[in-house]
């Protein structure tokens, strides 16, 4: 029998998607606080913009690098936060800020190159550097700062093979959000060295406790030629399941990464991209009250799971997530059961009391758990009754 390539050989599906199949898997209903969806659809003129294009499209190929409306609406965002540097040569679409990521660092990534990473953080970093033969330089951030990066952690971490940097914030899982003054501090120790960096930028208006979020570009524009800004429709717009991504970055990034879509994905659906250019140009009053309800909903839990038993969390600045330190739980059990770790932790919660979370151990956080609190408000607040439920019958 013929064998798969080394890189496929032990690679491993998305962990966070294979809870999402657990879920649908389990057969009693689940309150589920674990996979990261937006809580909301996009609006009615998003729809409609899809439903138009639906009915004139001609059938035919699009642009590789991405449909022209689509293009002009994103320059346009960009345009509008200030990045006025950005022309439509150096834009790409693709399917999703993931299909994007991986794209970028088949791009870029030599023999014997690594990723610095800041962990926790998604794990898609983790998968996508094995399947591009990256290696991985981690950088561990606990609550201590807040699960942020430090300019002498970054300084003390970047070798001569670190190519690529990459910075998310709002974080996933913590909900960190850097400030323009941390920024700048990373942004000293960036221009000593001759690295990219990659700014995942898909939770950036869901921000909490200050007007807007800061970013790397727009606190150092002398970096811009170095930085790939990733965004998404998925949590913007409440739009995940329609996979659509845009990339700004230097000309070479971009017109690499369109020649990796002529050469894969040939270019994104036509409908969706309409769909997205309406997102990106018209009325975003709904996205911003999405937020100020997940503002509501990020108080309202904290003050649920104030005071529970063996729990220990930061409170998130940004994005919809809660990364919680479950530790105080491993070595004690429930019913006689043990919880050994936090994937036994999420395993137990899912099973006894019907609420699924994600074990911090995917995002290189072993001991904690991930909480989304984007969904349904009864549900969100209901789930966390339970969490507290759950730990108090630890023993």
């Amino acid at each position: 029998m013929p064998t798969l390539s080394p890189d496929l050989e032990f690679a491993r599906f998305c962990p966070i998607l294979g809870v999402v199949q657990k879920v649908r898997e389990t057969l009693h209903p689940v309150i589920d606080l674990g996979v990261g969806v937006p809580g909301f659809l996009p609006a009615p003129h998003i729809v409609e913009a899809a439903v138009k294009a639906a009915c004139e499209h001609t059938g035919g190929y699009g642009s590789s690098r991405g449909d022209e409306a689509l293009l002009a609406a994103y320059l346009g965002y960009l345009h509008g936060q200030g990045f006025t540097h950005y022309r439509e040569q150096n834009l790409v679409a693709g399917l999703g800020a993931k299909h994007l990521l991986f794209s970028v660092l088949r791009a870029i990534i030599r023999p014997g190159d690594e990723i610095l990473v800041s962990t926790p953080c998604w794990p898609t970093y983790f998968d996508i550097a094995d399947l591009v033969g990256a290696g991985v330089v981690n950088v561990t951030c606990s609550a201590q700062t807040d699960f942020k990066m430090t300019a002498q952690a970054l300084e003390d971490a970047l070798s001569d093979n670190v190519r690529v940097v990459m910075l998310n914030s709002p974080g996933n899982p913590t909900g960190a959000v850097y400030s323009a003054e941390e920024f700048a501090a990373l942004a000293e120790v960036l221009r000593k060295k001759d690295v990219w960096i990659i700014s995942d930028d898909v939770y950036q208006r869901f921000v909490y406790d200050i007007d807007s979020c800061p970013s790397l570009l727009s606190v150092a524009p002398d970096l811009s030629d170095r930085i790939i800004k990733i965004d998404s429709v998925s949590k913007l717009y409440g739009m995940p399941g329609w996979r659509v991504g845009l990339l700004a970055a230097n000309e070479r990034i971009a017109a690499a990464v369109t020649t990796l879509n002529s050469n894969s994905i040939s270019n994104i659906p036509p409908i969706p991209a309409a769909a997205a250019a309406a997102a990106f140009s018209g009325d975003q009053t709904f996205s911003y009250a999405a937020r100020n309800r997940l503002y509501n909903q990020r108080q309202a839990l904290l003050a649920d799971l104030q005071g529970a038993p063996h729990l220990r969390f930061c409170q998130p600045a940004g994005a919809f997530y809660l990364l919680m330190d479950i530790s105080q739980t491993l070595g004690k059990s429930l019913h006689g059961r043990l919880i050994a770790d936090d994937e036994a932790f999420c395993a137990l919660l899912l099973e006894e009391y019907g609420v699924a979370l994600i074990p911090g151990s995917f995002f290189g956080a072993p001991g904690h758990a991930r909480l989304s609190y984007s969904g349904d408000a009864e549900q969100v607040r209901a789930g966390a009754a339970r969490l507290r439920e759950f730990l108090s019958a630890i023993s």
